[in-house]
């Protein structure tokens, strides 16, 4: 550990070789120089000042991580095991050959905890991301398609402005659990929660959400 990125004594030696051997008796040099003498001793006391404020963290109920705080350390740590698995942004059309664009589960989970923090009385606990492969149940999904026509791409799959495909955003469903504030409406925030999610990650990620999830965990300040 170094304690400067480079303090010389008096005497030539380093306040780092000082402090590397703290934890060891002075050595003949230390206990008749002037100099590595005090400055050992400042280092002791600076290391029992230390352990005195670990030790008083450790003990005080009131510097002790809560659940919902462990909880989150938690949750990242999850979701940095989940970093490696890729969700396609697009569902291929028939004889397309698909561009493999991907994007990373735990950048839409981040997006999704940020929005959810965002909304007032709400405290995201878990979030998740699923890709949807088989047909949604109608009333279940928003039609992905926002160009002109009834619903769905052109007759055929013409090719869009510029010349390249019609790109078809990949269907999800996404799953929230959260811890809401006493007093708030769970089914108004839910259904708020629910189209910010929606707007999110249609703007923001480009993928369709089918479906949001929502279960209340608990509730604050009761």
């Amino acid at each position: 550990m170094a304690v400067s990125a480079s303090t010389q004594l008096g005497c030539g030696r380093d306040i780092d070789d000082v402090w590397d051997n703290i934890d060891q008796p002075p050595t003949p040099h230390e206990r008749t120089c002037p100099f590595c003498g005090p400055a050992r001793d400042s280092l002791l006391a600076l290391e029992r000042a230390t352990s005195q404020l670990r030790v008083a963290d450790e003990e005080d109920p009131q510097l002790q991580a809560g659940p919902q705080v462990v909880a989150r350390i938690l949750e990242v740590a999850r979701s940095e095991a989940r970093r490696s698995r890729r969700l396609p942004l697009s569902k291929p059309l028939p004889g397309q050959v698909s561009e493999e664009l991907t994007v990373s589960e735990q950048a839409v989970a981040a997006v999704l905890r940020r929005t959810g923090d965002r909304q007032d009385g709400v405290q995201v606990r878990r979030c998740s991301v699923e890709l949807v492969t088989e047909p949604v149940a109608p009333g279940q999904a928003d039609d992905p398609y926002d160009g002109d026509g009834p619903g769905g791409p052109p007759d055929g799959g013409e090719a869009a402005a510029g010349g390249d495909a019609l790109r078809v955003p990949a269907d999800v469903r996404v799953s929230l659990r959260v811890s809401v504030a006493a007093g708030v409406s769970i089914p108004t925030l839910s259904d708020e929660l629910r189209r910010a999610v929606m707007d999110v990650i249609d703007r923001e990620v480009g993928m369709n959400v089918v479906r949001v999830d929502i279960v209340v965990e608990d509730v604050r300040d009761v």
